[in-house]
């Protein structure tokens, strides 16, 4: 496994350094008030009048009735606060390293779904392939090429932050899950027009917002029963471009591994959504599918071979997909229609940029005139004036 590049490790090691400094800081702040009422209170009773915790110490008879606890407790809050960082750190990365070792074993060794699927799989370092390549302490990647109807696969585990004990505790209040989203870079030939988003609710409303092609192309639609029996409507929402081309990839292979009333009873736990688009650019490919799942815990990482083997059968689906003349013709219609918008949305840009130089250029002119004596007031606007003259005896010029 090719390890973290040392710049980015430093990085890391850095931001979470200094986030472990603010939550000491905190700590040591309260046991620092701890430690004055101690003290104040022991000096008061002593009949000692002091301004500070450190001029109060400086007593001898205050410092030998200060417990041992008050008078160290800041530097021990601290010193235990950093141990348990730096450790937590350690523990983290380590499990993280574990999870990525667990699903690399189960699907990426020699005879396991996707070496039976690629005729490669890792990006080569140094001449020899690497299976998984490390990104940070919690993120992961696996590369595979050599397949038909694609350029290459990509397999993104993004787990949780635990090498970060901040983030560890943010997780009581918003609890996340470790993740692998998978984008697949299709062949231009093997894609038709197409835009499709498959999610769960709120990651639908999100995702219609976020995404430009979904925007332009998508709209959301009710999934009928009378012709897709089975698909859980009520637990996920469709937005597609064209719904002829959402139920003919509505495959009975993909209903039996994915979405179909028996199968989602097991894949919900790990679905998260789908997006097929060939109007992409802001993505990991202009022609794309992505699909994002939960991962299941380390010891039962072959719970997500069904899911797996459903996105690569979408690879077979999406490539041997042809669209009729009819619709492919109004899919050329709908990105001529776009592209018209845009240009002419970016026209009008550029003519108000334009139009706001000229009034900032105008108000400092004016700005300029007003800090002028009255002779050069006189000379500025005679200077105007004749290139008003030339500019009006040009357009008479050009008319005639």
């Amino acid at each position: 496994m090719t390890q973290i590049p040392t710049s980015t490790m430093l990085q890391t090691v850095f931001r979470q350094s200094l986030y472990a400094l603010l939550a000491v800081s905190a700590c040591v702040q309260l046991a620092h008030a701890e430690t004055q009422r101690e003290v104040s209170n022991i000096a008061q009773s002593s009949g000692h009048a002091v301004k500070s915790v450190t001029d109060a110490l400086d007593l001898p008879e205050v410092w030998w009735k200060t417990s041992q606890y008050v008078r160290w407790l800041p530097e021990v809050v601290m010193g235990v606060f950093i141990i348990c960082y730096i450790a937590n750190m350690w523990v983290g990365r380590a499990k993280n390293t574990d999870i990525a070792m667990a699903f690399a074993k189960t699907y990426c060794t020699e005879g396991s779904l996707l070496e039976r699927n690629f005729s490669q799989i890792g990006a080569r370092i140094d001449g020899a392939p690497d299976m998984l390549l490390r990104e940070s302490m919690h993120k992961f990647n696996i590369y595979a090429t050599g397949r038909r109807f694609c350029k290459n696969f990509q397999a993104t585990l993004d787990l949780k932050h635990r090498q970060d004990l901040l983030s560890l505790a943010s997780y009581v209040i918003s609890p996340r899950k470790d993740r692998i989203d998978i984008d697949i870079a299709m062949n231009e030939t093997n894609m038709q027009p197409l835009v499709l988003v498959i999610a769960t609710p709120r990651l639908a409303k999100d995702l219609s917002k976020s995404l430009p092609d979904v925007k332009s192309f998508a709209r959301p639609i009710d999934v009928s029963q009378h012709e897709l029996p089975g698909f859980p409507s009520k637990r996920l929402h469709v937005w597609t471009e064209s719904k002829s081309t959402f139920y003919e990839l509505m495959t009975e292979k993909v209903m039996d591994l994915l979405f179909g009333r028996a199968a989602f009873e097991e894949t919900s736990k790990y679905f998260r959504y789908l997006h097929f688009s060939s109007e992409n650019p802001e993505g990991f490919s202009k022609h794309s599918l992505k699909l994002s799942f939960d991962l299941p815990p380390e010891n039962q990482m072959q719970d997500l071979t069904q899911v797996l083997t459903a996105t690569l059968h979408f690879i077979d689906v999406i490539g041997s997909h042809q669209l009729s003349p009819e619709a492919k013709d109004k899919a050329a219609k709908r990105r001529a229609k776009q592209a018209a918008e845009e240009r002419k949305s970016t026209a009008g840009e550029r003519e108000q940029a334009q139009q706001l130089k000229r009034q900032e250029k105008k108000q400092e002119e004016l700005e300029k005139v007003k800090r002028m004596t009255p002779e050069q007031r006189a000379k500025f606007k005679a200077r105007e004036e004749r290139i008003q003259t030339k500019r009006a005896m040009k357009q008479r010029m050009v008319r005639a």
